[in-house]
Formats: C-alpha cells, structure tokens, sequence
C-alpha cells in the first residue's frame, strides 16, 4: 500500500506525495498578491496537489480573465506543487436562480439551460488548461447545483435530467465527458461528491458507487469523496466531535469498485490516520482544509519527524463560520493567516 510521501502519477501528471490541500473558501477574492501567497504558503508546506476554492464557473469563460491567474499558477509550480481549481456552478452570475426543480425561489432549470451549462464547464476546462492548470475540480457535492440533480431530495424532473438513478447521474456525466472532450487527454478532472446525502430518502453510497463507476467510464481521474448537503451541515464540515477520517469508511466503500484514485478527506489532522487510511486502501489520496489553515508546514513537519511542532487544528469553527458569512476567514491557531507574505 502507497505512503503518504510516495509520489502518484495520474494521466502523466506526477504529485510529489498524497497530500491534497482541500478547496477552502476564503472571500480574499482570487487574482490578488493575497490569495497567491496564501496558495503559495501551502505549496511551500509540502503540499503535492493544491485545489483552488470553488469558483463561478461564469468566470471561465473569457480567456483574458482566467489568463490573470498565471502569476498564482506559476507560483505554486515553483514551490513543487501541482494546481487544479474547483469549479461551481452558482447560476449565471447576475442571472436569475434556477435549481432542477422548482425549490423556494428558484424555478426549475430547461433542458436547453442544462446544454449552457454544460458548454460553460467545457470551456472553462480548456481555458484552465491552456493557462497552465494541472486539473479541474467539478463541485459536485454539498448541495449546491449539480449536487442537487444527484439527491433525489432536490430532483423532482420528469425528463431525462431526474427520475431513475441514471437520469439523476446524467449532469454529472455529461459535464465530464464534455471536459474531457474539450481539454484532452493532459489534463486531470476531478469531481467532489457527496456520498450520501445523510436524510431520509436522500442520496446513498450505493448509489454513489455507481455514479463513481459511470463517472470513470467518462474520463474523470480522480473522485473527491465527501458527504452532507450543505455548509450547515456537519457531515459536510465534521465538528470536533467527528471521529479522525469522517468520510474514510465511505471513500473506501466507492474505491471498491473503482480503478481510479480516490480522495478521502473530513478531520484529518495526524499523519497516523493518514497513514491507516492509505494502508487500509480507503482511499489514494488525503485531502486536508482546516488543518492547512492552522499549519500550512504540516506536511513538511510530518515528513521530517517534527510532529511535536505541528499546530493543531482545534476546529473551533471560526474559519466556517466566517465563511459563511462572507468575511476573510482567520485562525486563532494561525495569527498570519491571510497575511502569508507580508513584511
């Protein structure tokens, strides 16, 4: 079984060990000297795959736009990591809100909307591409947009798009294939999942084996395993009371049936947890947000044998819960947070 400092090579593209920086929301905004070097301290930590945040996928869409993000790029490159970025779906930004069914004030989406929106991640893939990411991350999990055509709580269609299992797998699949069509075959996509949706009714593993499967069958490389359907939602953000390696039983489940690597992610914060769920082939890959806001060296102290210098993540919430309000988040574990770079 892999270590956690072995390197991984997927589709030609070589990660200098299985550690994941996980996608984090920060509100510092993106094409700024701030969020380069907040990436960048990361990078330099030792982490081997860094994930941008969940962006707009609007964003993408002009070339002149994503060509901006070449100084952050360049600088995580330099630092030995690789970069992909994760990109949502939030509704045309400006545009009105739609959803797969009708939900609150949300009107259902039409099958010509649902081709845009495939268009759109097509060519944010190839714009990412041509500028010099590693990967794509499609945001598929937590609730949001294309989550809801997978969880039968939020899929109520009656058209190819929602129904059976496989009419609920369509988006997803088609956002892939049409990726992986657009960016060819040197580029790394991957898709965060929620596994289970956690309610009553709602998305199970099972099902989420068999979207994993169909999702490898279109080109994806690598599958981010999480779960929950919301910020709210403890399964999507595990408490402090959470066991260590919350989503490791359901990344290891999907994995299974699976050829392609697995990422498992949700309060993992010592290296032997880490190490267990790579042993116990739960997972190819261990994903860590919280604790890369605390001590983005951790990877650089776990492989050196300078654990005792670690600093822990508390998961006091504070960085959650400025997320969700829209402030920059912080750390009371980590002072420079957001500050990465200054004098």
């Amino acid at each position: 079984m892999p270590g956690l400092f072995d390197p991984l090579t997927v589709r030609g593209v070589e990660l200098r060990n299985r550690i994941v920086f996980a996608p984090v929301v920060t509100n510092f905004g993106l094409r700024n000297k701030q969020t380069t070097n907040y990436y960048a301290q990361r990078a330099r930590g030792g982490a081997g795959l860094i994930i941008v945040h969940g962006t707009p996928v609007d964003l993408f869409l002009r070339l002149s736009w994503v060509q901006n993000l070449t100084p952050l790029i360049q600088t995580v490159h330099g630092e030995g990591s690789r970069i992909a970025i994760q990109l949502w779906h939030g509704n045309e930004l400006g545009g009105e809100a739609v959803a797969p069914s009708v939900q609150g004030p949300c009107r259902a989406i039409s099958r010509e909307e649902i081709r845009t929106v495939v268009e759109k991640f097509a060519a944010a893939a190839l714009h990412c591409r041509d500028v010099g990411f590693d990967g794509a991350e499609i945001h598929g999990a937590h609730g949001y947009f294309i989550n809801q055509f997978f969880s039968p709580l939020t899929n109520q269609r009656h058209d190819d798009y929602g129904g059976s299992l496989e009419k609920r797998m369509r988006l997803a699949l088609d956002l892939v294939g049409a990726m992986r069509r657009a960016a060819g075959e040197e580029f790394l996509l991957l898709y965060r999942h929620s596994a289970v949706d956690g309610e009553p009714r709602g998305a199970t593993v099972e099902e989420s084996i068999q979207l994993g499967k169909a999702l490898e069958s279109q080109g994806l490389d690598i599958l981010d395993v999480s779960a929950g359907r919301g910020q709210k939602d403890t399964l999507s953000i595990p408490e402090r009371s959470a066991p260590e390696g919350t989503h490791a039983e359901l990344a290891g489940r999907i994995k299974a049936g699976m050829s392609i690597p697995i990422i498992a992610v949700g309060r993992i914060q010592r290296r032997e947890v880490a190490d267990r769920i790579l042993g116990e082939g739960k997972a190819d890959l261990i994903a860590l947000g919280r604790q890369l806001l605390a001590d983005p060296f951790w990877p650089q102290k776990v492989r050196t044998g300078k654990e005792d210098e670690v600093v822990s993540c508390t998961y006091c919430d504070t960085c959650s819960q400025e997320m969700r309000s829209g402030r920059p988040i912080s750390c009371p574990q980590n002072p420079d947070l957001g500050k990465e770079g200054e004098a």
